[in-house]
């Protein structure tokens, strides 16, 4: 099989920069005196050629050059030029003048049926030709289709391309199925992505520079026709060959390993390519076919994994109603103590209250956990914004839970048990991946967890983190010295939170939360860390606790809001808008309210209500669905989202998660968290749905882009998925309905927004 050496036909994206230049004197506006008009010089390009063909598509522009009596160029525009007397349907001739200011000039063209040429074989064309071949340079004016077929070991292969600027259409066939595939360019950020259709008429999105867009746009490999006009061509009764074929087949099609372009030719029609053969050493031949020029237009598809289909409502939602008076106002924590099998259940961290948790470092032989290396650990977990440049586990969620979570960190070695040397594992790191439990499953990280407790077990009275007196320990994080892996997704050397159900007691107390995550977390996106595409560097970001604030966020009970398997479940979520996402921003307020930390406006009848940011004051409204007078059930939440407060550090970051760093926008998520079972599913999650593997997401952003799946924006939250002023529910989505497909009985409005506040209508159908 051929095997590329480069890619070099990737479309190029030409920059064209436009100069505004002061036509009158560039001075007060009211102030003419000594103002001068401007002398123009009009002067014709005597190097192109005059002649055309019957049909030619010419820009007449290219004629002309235009300069002030200061030597500036004047940028050439169609509204100089009067073209009323062009006709390219026959044969002979026209005129087409440029007019500006003082100056004037006009230029006589000559339509032939041949352009010229006469079919005798010589090069009377070749001027023709570089004006023809120079019209492909910019590719963002491209608007054609190609139509491929060559050979390969004596195979044929036919393929179609569809040009509209940088964005290709491509369809190919493979087994005898065809698929349609496309490339994007997207000027805003300069990158280029590739929608692969999976096979079932849905599609994947993928980033330039990732592996699997270089794996697809190998196959795709559109022609580069933006350096063409730089080759040489002899003309033989009007077929061009390239004096280099091998130079102008690599630029063109493509550069394969140990083969060369022998034969590179081309035609031209109506002022157009026609053609382009080009034949390989091995005999491959490869024939371009051009036409329908300015014709092509196109949408890009949605992206998911099942393919986006209307809904079609099953009727409309029953009236809902709220009885403040009966309502259940347990929160998570409170389900968790009554839910499941577990007679005596724990549930980590709690909270609300002021109280300290356990932090064990752990280092390995050779993996020194240095006094430095403490005191930045410290600052993760209980500095502040001069320390952290953003925040530490402490200073978050006293912030996010509006001061009502008041956790402070003991951490073994350093501000207790500073007497006892630090505890150096068994053995070396490597080893712990090698340990299995009963079933098979890698433990290594339970070893540690062990290990580490009966270590201190003399030092540290384990009962002081039992705040809630349920007889064990509420939490312990263990901070290992061996090096994150990042490959890997078996290596126990990550981040996580798991239970342990090794019966062993310390103090008296049993274990069961725990927390295992790296010392080099805390370099992430920092100067002179770890910086690389994915963690790129955060400015101001000194020391980075963000990893293990997420994780606490598990030890107070709440799930991951990003999905594990793209190949099952709903594929809804946040877009990786959250902390529970992508480990950015502030909690949402549906974990607030999980927490206990939040309590919602419940609405069932037409309202008009102002609401505050959540940064501010956590304010939000929720609108019953499937309705069983709990926050255990189906519903709306509207909330006001501010790049301030916990959101300002992310939202700034470059390539944000948080909405591409908007300013504010309403949100509206639809939850679906009715809890019969905690711990339910391979994941743990504490809700009867979760965003991995349920056909029913447990929360998701109704996208105010009217798109699902942030189809618009590669999977991530955009800007676009926020709510602002103006905009309602009903429009954007005409057949929302609730889980059971029933259409909703009620509007959301969203009547103004600011970065402070804003205000909603709901109403409802009477």
């Amino acid at each position: 099989m051929k095997i590329k050496k480069h890619l070099v036909a990737i479309l190029a994206v030409i920059a064209i920069i436009a100069s505004v230049l002061c036509v009158n004197a560039c001075g007060d506006k009211n102030d003419n005196a000594g103002t001068t008009k401007p002398v123009y010089t009009v002067t014709v390009d005597a190097d192109k050629s005059l002649t055309l063909e019957i049909g030619d598509t010419v820009d007449y522009r290219q004629y002309f050059t235009v300069t002030d009596n200061n030597g500036n160029q004047i940028v050439v525009t169609e509204e100089m030029l009067d073209l009323s007397k062009v006709d390219t349907t026959k044969e002979g001739q026209f005129t087409v003048t440029l007019a500006i200011g003082n100056a004037s000039k006009s230029i006589t063209f000559t339509v032939t049926a041949d352009g010229g040429d006469g079919g005798d074989g010589g090069d009377d064309n070749k001027d023709d030709l570089a004006a023809v071949l120079a019209k492909y340079t910019d590719s963002t004016k491209w608007n054609f289709t190609t139509a491929l077929t060559y050979t390969y070991d004596g195979d044929p292969y036919v393929e179609y391309y569809e040009y509209n600027g940088n964005n290709v259409k491509y369809v190919w066939e493979e087994d005898g199925d065809q698929y349609t595939d496309y490339i994007s360019y997207v000027p805003s950020t300069d990158t280029y992505y590739y929608y692969a259709e999976q096979g079932d008429g849905s599609y994947e999105k993928y980033e330039e520079d990732t592996d699997d867009f270089n794996d697809w746009f190998y196959y795709a490999a559109p022609v580069n026709l933006t350096e063409i006009k730089d080759f040489e061509f002899t003309s033989n009764n009007g077929v061009y060959s390239a004096k280099n074929p091998n130079d102008a087949g690599n630029s063109v099609i493509g550069e394969y390993t140990g083969i060369t372009w022998t034969s590179f030719k081309l035609t031209i029609k109506s002022g157009n390519l026609a053609t382009i053969t080009a034949v390989m050493s091995d005999n491959s031949t490869y024939t371009y076919t051009f036409s329908k020029f300015g014709s092509i237009t196109f949408t890009l598809p949605n992206v998911g994994t099942t393919p986006v289909t209307p809904v079609t409502p099953t009727g409309t939602m029953d009236k809902q109603t709220y009885n403040a008076a009966t309502f259940d106002n347990e929160r998570l924590q409170d389900k968790i103590t009554k839910t499941g099998d577990d007679p005596d259940p724990a549930i980590g961290l709690p909270s609300k209250g002021k109280y300290n948790a356990l932090v064990i470092p752990v280092q390995f032989s050779g993996m020194t956990i240095s006094n430095n290396d403490l005191a930045d650990l410290n600052t993760a977990f209980n500095g502040d914004y001069e320390g952290t440049g953003w925040e530490s586990v402490h200073s978050y969620y006293y912030k996010s839970s509006y001061e009502q979570l008041d956790i402070s960190f003991d951490i073994a070695g350093y501000n207790i048990a500073q007497q006892v040397p630090a505890l150096t594992a068994q053995y070396s790191y490597s080893k712990y991946e090698e340990f299995t439990d009963s079933d098979g499953y890698a433990n290594g990280d339970n070893v540690i967890l062990h290990e580490a407790l009966a270590y201190y077990d003399d030092y540290i009275d384990f009962a002081n983190y039992d705040y809630n007196n349920d007889g064990t320990i509420d939490a312990v994080y263990l901070i290992y010295s061996a090096p994150v892996n990042y490959d890997s997704d078996d290596s126990i050397y990550w981040a996580f939170v798991t239970w342990n159900y090794n019966d062993t007691q310390y103090d008296e107390m049993n274990v069961f939360y725990y927390l295992f995550a790296g010392l080099d977390f805390m370099i992430e996106s920092v100067h002179g860390g770890f910086v690389d595409e994915y963690y790129p560097e955060i400015e101001g970001l000194k020391v980075n606790a963000s990893t293990y604030i997420h994780e606490t966020g598990h030890l107070l009970g709440l799930d991951d809001y990003y999905d594990y398997d793209e190949n099952s479940g709903s594929n809804e979520g946040l877009g990786g808008a959250d902390m529970m996402d992508a480990t950015v921003g502030d909690q949402n307020v549906y974990s607030k309210i999980m927490l206990g930390w939040l309590t919602p406006q419940i609405v069932v009848s037409t309202q008009t209500i102002t609401i505050k940011s959540s940064q501010e004051r956590g304010d939000a409204i929720l609108i019953p669905l499937n309705f069983n007078n709990s926050y255990f059930c189906e519903y709306l939440l509207i909330d006001l989202y501010s790049a301030q407060g916990l959101n300002a550090l992310h939202a700034s970051a470059d390539n944000s998660y948080l909405y591409d760093g908007a300013d504010y926008g309403v949100r509206i998520y639809h939850v679906s968290s009715s809890i019969k079972n905690v711990y339910n599913s391979d994941y743990g999650s504490f809700t009867d749905y979760n965003n991995t593997d349920t056909n029913i997401a447990l929360i998701k952003l109704i996208e105010a882009d009217g798109t699902t799946k942030y189809s618009n924006s590669s999977g991530y939250a955009a800007e676009s998925d926020l709510w602002q002023a103006g905009k309602t529910l009903s429009k954007v989505f005409p057949n929302y309905t609730t889980n059971a497909g029933k259409k909703l009985n009620f509007d959301i409005s969203v009547d103004s927004v600011s970065a402070t506040q804003a205000t909603i209508t709901i109403t409802y159908a009477a």
